[in-house]
């Protein structure tokens, strides 16, 4: 399997390559400043470029050895100065959402179908499975511009046509791959503040890439 993954320079994208290349699979990693990934590393092909351009992805999809990824796995966010859901958004309106237009539109021209994007738990149908407090975070700071992206995309890509994978992580955190429980599509039934480590996250990315078992689901991921 050869994976393309947009976001690959990112804290969930760069475990995402680590877990390919681990299971010995190909990846293309998409990236705007190719120094933030470690180079000349056996089956990891580094393109410059984002995702904010289609001509990029393009690119990126040419420099795959047989021209055609067998799926695609986005990871961006929409970044905030910092952590805290107070901070200032950093990213444009939308940059998700069109970041993943432009992926899908070339996906769509070269005939690949699979695509797995990286969403949140709150996005879309699970938010009100969330406790009133986590909503209130969510909605009522400056997170939600990054959920209303969030939305955007959840909403885009289902009516894209592809066999896509929305995963809806929770709260994200540091930490070794552990196992993964599942909440369905909505995450009913979640614990308040439960958490999931990026690189559990990054595993269950990669895994879903290579089966048909999570196509046209959101599944809501917790540890």
């Amino acid at each position: 399997m050869h994976v393309l993954v947009i976001g690959g320079s990112g804290r969930t994208g760069s475990l995402v390559i680590n877990e390919i290349l681990e299971r010995g699979q190909s990846v293309t990693a998409l990236i705007r400043d190719p120094t933030a990934l470690p180079q000349k590393r056996p089956g990891l092909t580094i393109v410059q470029g984002t995702p904010t351009s289609t001509s990029d992805v393009e690119t990126a999809f040419a420099a795959i050895p047989n021209g055609v990824p067998s799926a695609v796995i986005v990871t961006l966010n929409a970044r905030r100065e910092s952590d805290s859901p107070f901070a200032k958004p950093v990213s444009p309106p939308r940059f998700m959402a069109d970041c993943n237009a432009n992926v899908r539109s070339v996906m769509q021209q070269h005939g690949v179908r699979k695509l797995v994007v990286m969403s949140a738990y709150g996005t879309a149908d699970s938010l009100p499975e969330l406790n009133w407090l986590m909503r209130l975070v969510l909605r009522r700071t400056n997170m939600v511009y990054q959920y209303i992206d969030h939305d955007a995309v959840d909403e885009e890509t289902k009516a894209s046509g592809l066999d896509y994978v929305l995963v809806r992580p929770s709260m994200l955190a540091e930490g070794e791959a552990k196992p993964v429980t599942e909440w369905g599509d909505q995450g009913r039934g979640v614990p308040m503040l439960a958490k999931i480590t990026r690189a559990s996250v990054a595993r269950f990315l990669v895994d879903a890439a290579g089966t048909s078992r999570w196509d046209g689901q959101t599944p809501v991921i917790t540890n």
